[in-house]
């Protein structure tokens, strides 16, 4: 009786592992056959034949005791299956593979292209185009996606952006009451003294407009002649005491947010640039990664594939590849944001790494092409909510200045406010065109570039965080989401080129007679 059992249960497990030309039948019969002792010999040898012909291993006979797959003897029995499950899956993967191994093996390396496809696209799309490209149904200012076109993310939000660069970084790093004072006030009068007579003309006209021709035209010739002694003196004291007030009043007639914010609009590519040099590496990365991402999936792809026969494989396989390399990559530029240390190994987004030459790159930039002394001075003097203020400055200062040279006889403050207005509103309209030769030592005076850099290095990690990331915070959803489409239709391109046509996703999975039938296929029942 044990060795009956021990027959039984042998046998149960080799036509387990058979192929799949053995039939129920056969396996039913052979599963209750008599113990292996009462086979007659001739019996033995024809199913000796019948192995052999369906490509399954003969028994293996021990001791003179037949065993099948192995050895039986002692009243005992000891299985080694020659043919597992895990194997006739590898198996069938490795069968399908080889017919058609060129197709096959096409797979990840187009899924790698596709990850760098679309991960190159959404980098550009980012930046470009800097004007809103489509056809003008249905357009949002300030959004970049319309009905039927598209604007770069940053060209379409610059306004938004650099408002909230402004608040999130330069504010907290920059003060104009700050570097202001690093201005001195006989270096700047010196520099404007040549330039004196025509920052006074304004007043001259204004107000000796109504006196004699001879005494108009004596005034306007001594204040033009700036290499006079006396005017000299008087133009430096003027110029020095002006320079002075600026500084005690630049809350009131300097906006550092519309500043930067009138600049960037000005130049809608110069905020792209920023972000572009400040994340080179970054951007680098998250398009040459989808190469790698892109290949590995593909690899999952492709094994898919061996095991699914769907056409639509391909199509789905390129939305995904396309929306995760797009997902993973932007992961990797900015999380974990502080440093996560496991083991020997520290953690932290790519961008964050860098924060030392990113600080470099973006203080550099910043000060030599958004915060000049040039767009500066342009900004006060231009901007509608600091250029009344000026406007009063200067009518102060000179209303102050006459007093002190005619020994407090002339106080125009009083006796000629309005003319006195008019005066200073017309110089404010033409000062921006006598600061040339300011510009270069306002620029190295302030020293933007220097207290940039360094206070961008002492910042944290979160806070650093936030100097690029808004860019891809905006739109982020949309630069994953237009990665999948892009990989979706690579998918049915690829999918034509292997099938020679292309169907579109069955959400069906099909009856439980075919799910049988393909899981049959695989193990070999």
């Amino acid at each position: 009786m044990g060795r009956l059992s021990s027959f039984l249960v042998v046998t149960a497990i080799t036509a387990s592992c058979r192929p799949t030309s053995l039939t129920p039948m056969r396996m039913r019969t052979e599963a209750f056959s008599p113990p292996p002792n009462t086979i007659s010999r001739k019996r033995l040898n024809h199913d000796d034949r019948i192995r052999h012909r369906d490509g399954f291993p003969s028994p293996v006979r021990h001791g003179g005791v037949d065993g099948v797959g192995g050895v039986v003897g002692g009243g005992g029995a000891s299985v080694v299956c020659r043919s597992s499950i895990a194997g006739r899956v590898i198996g069938h993967g490795v069968t399908r593979f080889m017919s058609n191994w060129k197709a096959y093996s096409l797979i990840p390396l187009i899924a790698g292209f596709v990850g760098w496809f679309t991960n190159y696209l959404a980098v550009q799309m980012i930046f470009y185009p800097l004007r809103w490209r489509g056809i003008p149904i249905y357009k949002v200012e300030g959004e970049p996606l319309g009905l039927f076109g598209w604007q770069g993310i940053v060209p379409a939000k610059t306004l938004k952006m650099s408002e909230a660069m402004v608040n999130t970084t330069i504010n907290e790093l920059l003060t104009m009451e700050e570097i202001i004072q690093r201005l001195d006030p006989d270096t700047v009068a010196t520099i404007l003294q040549p330039k004196s007579g025509r920052i006074i003309k304004p007043f001259v006209d204004e107000l000796f407009a109504d006196k004699n021709k001879a005494l108009y035209n004596f005034a306007s010739d001594y204040t033009a002649d700036a290499d006079g002694w006396v005017q000299k003196k008087v133009a430096h004291k003027f110029l020095r005491d002006l320079t002075i007030d600026v500084q005690k009043n630049i809350g009131d007639i300097c906006n550092l947010q519309n500043c930067v914010v009138n600049t960037t609009m000005s130049d809608r590519s110069l905020l792209g640039q920023l972000f572009r040099i400040s994340g080179k590496d970054e951007l680098a990365f998250l398009v040459d990664s989808g190469l790698l991402f892109g290949f590995f999936l593909g690899l999952i792809q492709l094994g898919v594939s061996l095991y699914w026969d769907n056409p639509w494989t391909l199509s789905v396989g390129g939305l995904i590849v396309g929306l995760a390399t797009n997902w993973l990559a932007l992961k990797w530029i900015f999380e974990p944001v502080n440093p996560l240390k496991i083991g020997p190994i520290t953690l932290q987004g790519l961008f964050l790494r860098r924060q030392k030459e990113v600080s470099a790159d973006f203080s550099k930039f910043f000060a030599n092409e958004v915060l000049t002394s040039r767009q500066l001075w342009k900004s006060m003097l231009t901007d509608p909510s600091t250029l009344p203020e000026w406007e009063k400055l200067i009518a102060r200062r000179f209303g102050s200045f006459a007093r002190d040279v005619s020994l407090g006889t002339v106080d125009l403050e009083v006796e000629k406010p309005r003319k006195l207005n008019a005066a200073s509103a017309k110089l404010c309209g033409t000062l921006y065109d006598y600061l040339t030769d300011l510009h270069d030592y306002v620029d190295e005076a302030l020293e933007i570039e220097s207290t940039l850099r360094a206070r961008m290095m002492a910042m944290t990690s979160a806070q650093f965080e936030r100097v690029l990331h808004p860019i891809f915070e905006e739109d982020e959803l949309t630069l994953i989401l237009s990665g999948g489409g892009l990989g979706f239709l690579a998918g049915l391109v690829q999918q034509l080129l292997s099938t020679g046509s292309i169907a579109l996703p069955q959400f069906t999975f099909g009856s439980n007679a075919n799910k049988i039938k393909l899981v049959g296929s695989v193990l070999g029942w």
